[in-house]
């Protein structure tokens, strides 16, 4: 099963057992792109030109379309300030009650990775994968209220909570569907539903069932369910396998959880801070511990993005290693 995705997904692949690319957000294309962040990650012709320009020069074997994480946040209410040289920064969040079910598709600065992503597959050989990055519910869900309040009304207001996730979630439906109906692939990030922020017990209770939500309706647009997860991964094993994912990007190496994902596709995992901190050397060890660990048919990626001050010949050294 893993082996007959994988080709689905990866039909230029031919015969290999890996293919590779890093994962890289609009900072990182800026600077690639010798242009100021603010223009980058609201002009989707500019994170178009970003994504190819990278892909050529990483020779990726596929292309995800990334702004920032907080795209979908501001479609929903949450007022950000730009700025030349960093991400999008939160100058206010949303209250819970003020979150509605919107035409998320057409909100905010969504139109514009949607123009990137066609862009993208106009100027790609067909079968080249293009993944198009939304957020999970509950991470969503934080990043509207801020993590620290959302995280604190787990325990104090539960019921609150759960109805803005669940909003959160109708409003992602949508997102999948529009995705799909163009050919795109989602890939659903998680960066606060992670085992290091908040543990086995409310990743069930809280994130899960809405993981399935939009797992289910990728199913039924035909399409794959691939998902990256921030941080700690071991504790999510059990709910993680229930997910059943395609393709499961993430940061930390866990050899018994792959026992219980024989149908996913693995995807990651060397870290970010050695593109900026580390050596070719140190990164062809990382990039070659990946190669002897990961089941195959995999990905060899980074971890998660990569920081936007990235040495790209160290992302060359990943890309090359064999």
């Amino acid at each position: 099963m893993r082996s007959e995705t994988f080709r689905k997904i990866f039909p230029l692949a031919g015969e290999r057992e890996f293919v590779r690319g890093p994962m890289i957000a609009a900072d990182h294309l800026a600077r690639l792109l010798g242009q100021p962040l603010d223009r980058v990650c609201q002009n989707g012709a500019l994170l178009a030109e970003g994504l190819l320009n990278a892909r050529s020069y990483y020779n990726s074997d596929f292309i995800i379309v990334f702004s920032d994480i907080a795209v979908e946040a501001e479609a929903l209410g949450v007022l950000l300030e730009f700025s030349e040289n960093r991400n999008p920064h939160v100058v206010s969040t949303v209250d819970p009650n003020d979150v509605k079910v919107i035409d998320m598709p057409g909100a905010g600065r969504i139109p514009e990775l949607f123009r990137a992503a066609r862009i993208c597959r106009h100027e790609l050989d067909k079968g080249i994968p293009i993944f198009s990055s939304i957020k999970d519910p509950f991470s969503l869900a934080a990043l509207l209220m801020g993590s620290e309040d959302f995280l604190r009304s787990l325990l104090e207001a539960p019921e609150v909570a759960r109805k803005l996730i669940e909003t959160c979630c109708e409003n992602q439906l949508r997102l999948v569907d529009a995705i799909c109906s163009e050919g795109f692939i989602p890939m659903i990030g998680a960066p606060i539903a992670s085992g290091s922020l908040i543990g086995a017990t409310w990743f069930r209770n809280f994130a899960q069932q809405f993981l399935a939500k939009l797992f289910s309706r990728v199913k039924a647009n035909g399409s794959f369910c691939c998902m990256h997860i921030c941080g700690e991964v071991g504790l999510l094993e059990a709910p993680l396998s229930e997910l059943n994912p395609d393709i499961l990007s993430f940061e930390e190496w866990i050899p018994s959880m792959w026992e219980n994902l024989p149908n996913t596709i693995p995807m990651g995992y060397v870290p970010t801070d050695l593109f900026v901190k580390g050596t070719e050397e140190s990164v062809q060890t990382a990039s070659l511990e990946c190669l002897t660990n990961l089941p195959r048919p995999f990905i060899l990626s980074t971890a998660c993005d990569i920081p936007a001050n990235s040495d790209p010949r160290l992302v060359c050294a990943m890309m090359e290693i064999n």
